[in-house]
């Protein structure tokens, strides 16, 4: 008869099959766990209470989440566990950055893995996220991983979800649809002259510093107005000079008053009940064939235009790298630079020479998966008129913002822009051909423009840029050439 040995039973009761092994394995390991680990444990939106102990998912996240717990308490936070633990409990946005260092393989890697974003963002907020690319930072984030900076920001609520793909739908409506529009181009100038439509001057801080939340916008198709104005209104522009010199000049625009439409449901993080956009569309249209138009981000998408009062200097810089910086200095022949200290110009004055010696670092643009954000890197101020951040503000569309040092601003909104062009092609051709100058974005140096200033427009200031996004503009140009144009002749008395 053989007899077991000591070795042989000691394998045998520690087994994992063996039902008391697993039972003091899993309450070692529960006991092993921090209250605090714990906590975030239960915060996981793929989280299973069916799922063994023992199992790898289980083990995987526990593990990810004990080493956050640890970088974070090693690197002496102020109260960042507590505010990260407030951001995922109460899906809290205006809470504050959560930030740790940027790892060299997260910095050279586009992959999902080596992003801890990406990570965390699974764990506590989109368990479906497959990689970096769906993600764009809200504007008061100081710290997103898109910036490239030594410390990247990982609460998840300072990232957005975006669409895999923009497009908007548009209908194929017979000609005799267009002979029952309204005149859009009447109906916006009467908005631009109805009274109490001046705001306040502004300079844009940011939020972050302020924790308020970001104002109610309205979004409008028919806001953009003749191409033929483009001064700022009256009281629109920030600080300025106090000298007025009116110059009004073809080069300028102004917008008329929003109308509302529902934000997109299908991506806001805050649920709201969704409402549809007013159509001008007479109703026996309203249902017919479309097609759905997509998005499709060029090789280069920007090009960058500069002047110096109204002579454009040198060629349009064009953009194909996702960061990019505009500044006063020489380098001749570099991707990620706009270097305007080395353009030339005869006609160059003494005021233009002495604002362009002030450019200095300048301006740095980020462009993130259609949306393009502005940090003034600069020591001086730049100036900044965006349509489309004007109604997001719910600023006037003309109004001129400042952007002191190191303050970044988001100046354009691809979300926002699809919502708007969604609801022009129920407007009519027009209405989406005037979207184009909601592409277009204008910026200044060291002097701004407007009313309170002794410079009124664009164009009589000493140095600036003129941005076309490349993006935006060719989508524009293949919803208008799916729609039908306008039936009416145009006559030389037009």
């Amino acid at each position: 008869m053989s007899i077991a040995s000591p070795t042989t039973t000691m394998n045998n009761n520690s087994s994992p099959s063996n039902p008391l092994t697993s039972l003091l394995h899993s309450i070692t390991k529960k006991r092993s766990v921090s209250p605090v680990v714990r906590q975030f444990l239960k915060l996981c939106v793929n989280r299973n209470d069916k799922t063994p102990p023992g199992s790898n998912v289980n083990d995987h996240t526990e593990k990810a989440i004990r080493n956050l717990i640890k970088k974070l308490t090693k690197l002496k936070k102020n109260n960042a566990i507590e505010e990260l633990e407030k951001a995922i409990s109460h899906k809290d946005s205006r809470t504050k950055c959560v930030t740790i260092p940027r790892s060299t393989d997260t910095l050279t890697s586009q992959s999902s893995k080596s992003n801890p974003v990406v990570l965390y963002s699974r764990l506590w907020r989109w368990p479906d996220l497959s990689n970096q690319n769906e993600l764009k930072p809200v504007d008061y984030c100081s710290h997103p991983f898109h910036y490239s900076r030594d410390d990247i920001c990982i609460n998840p609520f300072h990232y957005e979800r975006v669409p895999a793909k923009y497009s908007v739908y548009v209908p194929h409506l017979p000609p005799e649809a267009f002979r029952d529009m309204p005149d859009l181009r009447s109906a916006s100038m009467n908005n631009d002259m109805m009274p109490n439509q001046i705001p306040e001057n502004t300079t844009y801080q940011a939020m972050v510093e302020q924790q308020q939340s970001p104002p109610s916008y309205q979004l409008s198709p028919g806001s953009i107005s003749s191409q033929d104005s483009l001064l700022s209104p009256l009281g629109a522009n920030t600080n300025g000079d106090s000298n007025q010199n009116s110059h009004d000049n073809a080069m300028d625009f102004e917008v008329a008053a929003p109308v509302s439409v529902e934000t997109n449901p299908l991506y806001s993080s805050q649920p709201h009940e969704q409402q549809q956009p007013v159509s001008t569309i007479p109703s026996e249209y309203a249902v017919g064939n479309g097609e759905q138009v997509s998005f499709e981000e060029p090789h280069e998408w920007c090009l960058i235009s500069y002047y110096e009062m109204s002579t454009r200097v040198g060629e349009q810089f064009h953009a194909t790298q996702p960061q990019v910086i505009i500044d006063g200095f020489t380098d001749p022949s570099n991707a990620e630079r706009f270097c305007l200290g080395g353009l030339t110009n005869v006609h160059r004055t003494f005021e233009i020479d002495k604002a362009r010696r002030h450019i200095g670092r300048g301006v740095k643009l980020f462009h993130i998966r259609g949306n393009v954000f502005a940090e003034c890197i600069s020591d001086n101020p730049v100036f900044v008129q965006s349509p489309i951040t004007n109604q997001r503000l719910s600023w006037h569309p003309a109004t001129v913002c400042k952007i002191p040092s190191k303050v970044r601003l988001k100046i354009f909104d691809s979300d926002d822009f699809t919502q708007i062009l969604s609801t022009a092609v129920h407007e009519g051709y027009e209405a989406v051909y005037n979207l184009m100058r909601m592409c277009i974005i204008r910026m200044s140096f060291v002097k701004g423009w407007g009313v309170e200033y002794r410079r009124q427009a664009v164009t009589c200031t000493p140095c600036w840029v003129e941005i076309h996004l490349e993006g935006p503009l060719k989508w524009l140009d293949t919803v208008l050439s799916t729609m039908r144009g306008p039936t009416q002749s145009i006559t030389s008395v037009s």
